[in-house]
């Protein structure tokens, strides 16, 4: 079953485009789609051109949502996270939920 999380980050430092592009080839191998929101803009991590345009905007100490769905969403979520240690500092982290793909759900 799909599951959804999401954690809310406080940008610390400019996203390189090394860190860019392993951001967007983790979520292309991640069976699920991993979107990044912050103020009113949202991009699906695994476009590159629109990854790429979005992290450029986002200037440090600026909230950022870090949203995962699929299966193994903890993980995934863990790995992103991770991988940005020296560019983010996590605010909240949500709970799990479970999408039943029958019904929407607002974020």
């Amino acid at each position: 079953m799909k599951e959804i999380i999401s954690t809310n980050v406080l940008v610390q430092n400019k996203f390189t485009m090394k860190k860019m592009l392993e951001i967007y080839q983790a979520s292309k191998q991640f069976e699920g789609t991993t979107y990044l929101y912050s103020k009113h803009k949202a991009v699906d991590a695994s476009n590159l051109s629109k990854l790429v345009s979005f992290l450029l905007t986002v200037k440090p100490q600026t909230s950022l949502k870090i949203i995962v769905e699929g299966t193994e969403v903890q993980n995934h979520l863990e790995h992103i996270k991770d991988m940005c240690s020296n560019y983010v500092s996590v605010l909240r982290m949500s709970e799990k939920r479970l999408i039943n793909t029958a019904e929407t759900i607002q974020l």
